[in-house]
């Protein structure tokens, strides 16, 4: 029988005060995970910070799984030719940042294409890229994961492509992680991408919108049909972590928000 397993996002802003309110999510088991960042764009102190809040919380909770989302964003892109190689090496000090916390899972996005260039470019391009970094991840025993994204104009938006990559790199560490806000804005359902990609699915981040954009609001607030989601995943066997990646100010708004989660246990118990 799968699990539902609670996860949540700790991005790389968030305060001591904040990690103090996480403390008692994890002290009644409300959640089973988190999701933290790679702190590389703040400053040594604040890095340090971040990280040591981190590290309590894992050494408090020794049970908790942690997550890492990679740096993401145009500054961050593994499909800018021009400095793709220097982006390398930052994914891979994230990895290093990660492995204290024996994070095996990565999140990650490819980055910015130009609509301009065709396609196919991007694809044979990345390839290598993440056959060196799954590589790099091994040494670990990480698995780094693929996000899809909501917008053409990013790489890994269509389930075909992600197939493509994911086949063409050849890695067993090579994973995919499905977010269900950027699906619902896409022209692809998220149940299309959880059939066509259900073999290498390790990861999930739950959001709502209304489809117009990636609004990252609680579940229930917009269109998304999760009663089909939670069957689909029902079917698979999912059993890995549920991440919520909606936008929250205080820890205790997400027991509220880990009760929208917990409304779908039953599609697991059948």
């Amino acid at each position: 029988m799968a699990e539902l397993k609670k996860c949540f996002t700790i991005n790389q802003n968030r305060t001591t005060n904040d990690f103090e309110g996480y403390r008692q999510l994890l002290k009644f088991d409300i959640f089973q995970g988190i999701e933290i960042f790679f702190p590389y764009n703040h400053d040594e102190d604040r890095k340090r910070t971040y990280a040591e809040n981190v590290m309590k919380l894992k050494k408090e909770f020794p049970n908790v799984e942690v997550v890492m989302h990679l740096p993401h964003g145009p500054s961050s892109s593994l499909c800018n030719f021009e400095n793709y190689k220097e982006i390398i090496q930052r994914m891979k000090d994230g990895m290093d940042f990660a492995s204290v916390y024996q994070t095996k899972k990565l999140t990650l996005h490819l980055g910015q294409v130009d609509k301009n260039i065709d396609r196919q470019v991007y694809v044979d391009h990345i390839i290598p890229v993440l056959q060196e970094l799954c590589d790099y991840a091994k040494k670990y025993q990480m698995n780094i994961m693929i996000e899809n994204m909501p917008a053409s104009g990013e790489l890994g938006y269509s389930p075909d492509e992600i197939e493509e990559i994911i086949v063409r790199t050849n890695r067993d560490n090579l994973k995919f992680i499905l977010d269900t806000g950027h699906a619902h804005v896409s022209e692809y359902s998220v149940v299309t991408y959880i059939r066509q990609l259900k073999n290498y699915l390790m990861h999930m981040h739950f959001s709502d919108n209304d489809g117009s954009r990636d609004a990252h609001t609680r579940m229930g607030s917009g269109t998304i049909d999760f009663e089909l989601v939670f069957s689909e995943l029902a079917k698979i066997g999912y059993n890995q972590l549920h991440c919520l990646e909606v936008l929250f100010n205080e820890a205790t708004q997400l027991i509220d928000y880990a009760s929208d989660l917990g409304h779908y246990e039953p599609f697991y118990e059948k």
